[in-house]
């Protein structure tokens, strides 16, 4: 803010907001100067339209001001041009200290994601800088929980292997082969060399053997406990070579290494101080955290990168922290600048993987216990009539959540049939939890639509909305619910996430589940576990899914699909969504016309 703005304010606060007379003396007083500069600062501020000033003839007489600007509408105006000319640090060190953001500043920001060539950069850098809206809580993988803080581990730490769906074969990162012996009881890794993190430290076989170790420190999902518990011995016969042995063969040991929480740290560093890991990690990965400040984060490309360079150097990403602009069905995203001669748009629509889906609590006594009380509840459900009018999404019924070849959803609509079970077995009052493990959640359309929409079956339902960290806060929210609507959203390997989100310690649905419906979906996973092949492992998680849906122990919702628009600079080239929906920065390059404009 200039010393003029700041004058202004305070002639504001003393005087305004109106009209109001006052001397010249008075004016001088308040600014700390002399009447000849008070004069000067008034006609300043007269010239700028802030202020309509009337002096009296004659000396000390009165004279009259008039404010013809709000303050705070100066205060978004300096913002927006901020953000117009490219000053978007300073920008959002305002947008810091606001309770709430206008509405039009946040439309500024995303209007104009700001794009950095390097033949205009001052420092000859590729740069892109640009808003995020959900706050980074960890850096650590295992600790990760919104999709954001995955697509930005992503960025900064690397695996042994990735899974490719489409193409269904696993990826080399960090190991650039691998083998298994000895009918399957021995798996041998080869490491690429010279691969470095980002503090200048070599990444060996010592340092995957530690992640391994470690992870086995931390809670897991289920899956991985028993795969763990396979695992006898580990050697490392030599720096780049690293061997598993095992007690009985286990053909989907692979998944294990391409989980978003098996990207490899350097674990003594991490556990040296991990509150400061947690916001500055240390990597192997194309970029690397330069800066992480409240609100702001620096990624820059990592000189020493095993694989391709990143194209792009630089990438600046400012929080916004209050946004009162709800989430629309298509999101947009600008990235040109005033120099930008034609514009080239890039959309996609297609299916969000996952899906939001209803469970009833059997670790609480009710009605809702009740053997037909899911089909009915499910038979109850119009969910077109619920959910195709969303307000942030649209939506579709399919069969499955992670299955896109599927037929529609198995579980249709018999309203008639349950309203009068319902009516007669006398339900008039359910407890409803709509649970959050992810900030992207925002359940309050379903909310007042759901609670509508019992109200006319002559059911009331008690609903509220938690956001829940840890199993402890999950279990003891079990106590005080008689239905859960949560959601899940798959990552790259859609296997790992089917068995993370049945597994797991935090898993809604398994700890809504009953003693012996929880044993026997055990069952059922150790036959995905023990697969003999990825594809047979796919089949057997259908059949899986298939036991949850007939018998409504998961009632399936909708599934969400993603709308996204992109305008850039028709020179910008490599753009493209990764799996999180995101941008690949990696890919993103500046292609200069003849006159390298």
């Amino acid at each position: 803010m200039t010393k003029l703005e700041n004058h202004y304010f305070t002639l504001y606060s003393k005087w305004g907001p109106k009209t109001a007379n006052v001397y010249i003396q008075e004016l001088a007083a308040e600014f700390c100067c002399t009447d000849r500069h008070a004069k000067t600062l008034i006609k300043n501020m007269q010239n700028n339209e802030w202020i309509s000033w009337q002096p009296n003839p004659g000396r000390g007489k009165v004279s009259t001001l008039t404010f013809l600007v709000d303050p705070h509408e100066l205060e978004k105006q300096n913002v927006k041009s901020m953000i117009e000319n490219g000053d978007i640090e300073n920008a959002f060190k305002w947008m810091e200290n606001q309770k709430e953001l206008d509405s039009s500043i946040v439309k500024s920001l995303e209007d104009h994601f700001q794009w950095t060539p390097n033949h205009i950069h001052e420092e000859g850098l590729d740069v892109l800088r640009y808003p995020y809206y959900h706050p980074i809580h960890t850096f650590v993988p295992l600790e990760m929980s919104t999709n954001y803080e995955k697509h930005l581990g992503e960025q900064i730490f690397n695996r042994l292997l990735r899974y490719d769906n489409k193409t269904n074969s696993f990826i080399p990162e960090i190991a650039h082969d691998w083998a298994s012996f000895e009918d399957g009881l021995v798996w041998r890794f080869y490491l690429r060399k010279g691969v470095y993190f980002h503090d200048g430290s070599l990444l060996t076989s010592e340092v995957i053997k530690e992640n391994i170790e470690f992870w086995r420190e931390y809670p897991l999902d289920g899956w991985k406990v028993c795969i763990f518990d396979e695992i006898e011995k580990i050697e490392t016969p030599s720096p780049t070579v690293i061997e598993l042995y095992l007690s009985k063969p286990t053909p989907l040991l692979l998944h294990l290494f391409t989980d978003y929480k098996s990207m490899i740290i350097p674990v003594s560093t991490f556990k040296k101080n991990p509150d400061s890991f947690r916001n500055h990690p240390i990597g192997n990965g194309p970029y690397k955290v330069n800066k992480h400040e409240k609100g702001y984060i620096i990624l820059e490309s990592f000189s020493n990168y095993f694989g391709y360079q990143p194209l792009l150097d630089k990438i600046e990403l400012f929080h916004i922290p209050t946004s009162p602009v709800s989430r629309k069905k298509e999101v947009k995203y600008r990235i040109a600048k005033h120099y930008s001669n034609s514009i080239k748009q890039y959309k996609w629509v297609q299916p969000e993987l996952g899906g939001i889906y209803l469970v009833v609590n059997h670790q609480r006594e009710g009605i809702h216990t009740h053997p037909k009380f899911k089909k009915m509840l499910s038979y109850s459900l119009d969910r077109p009539k619920l959910f195709q009018g969303h307000p942030h999404h649209d939506v579709s019924f399919p069969d499955s959540f992670f299955d896109e070849t599927t037929n529609d959803l198995r579980q249709q609509s018999k309203i008639k049939k349950a309203k009068k079970w319902l009516q007669k077995k006398g339900v008039t009052t359910l407890t409803l939890s709509f649970i959050c493990f992810e900030h992207e959640n925002d359940f309050g359309f379903e909310l007042e639509r759901l609670t509508k929409y019992f109200r006319q079956l002559g059911i009331t339902l008690n609903t509220t909305i938690v956001t829940i960290h840890d199993l402890a806060a999950m279990k003891q929210h079990l106590k005080q619910t008689d239905l859960i609507i949560s959601g899940m959203n798959l990552t790259e390997n859609h296997l790992v996430s089917m068995l993370n989100a049945l597994s797991s310690s935090t898993s809604i649905i398994r700890n809504t589940l009953s003693y012996d419906v929880k044993r026997h979906l055990d069952f059922m996973l150790a036959d995905v576990r023990h697969a003999e092949s990825t594809e047979i492992a796919y089949q057997q998680m259908r059949q899986v899914e298939s036991f949850l849906f007939d018998h409504y122990y998961v009632i399936f919702l909708y599934q969400r699909k993603i709308n996204i628009t992109i305008e850039a600079d028709d020179k910008l080239e490599g753009i493209e969504l990764n799996h999180y929906n995101q941008l690949n920065y990696q890919k993103l390059w500046y292609k200069l016309g003849k006159s390298n404009d």
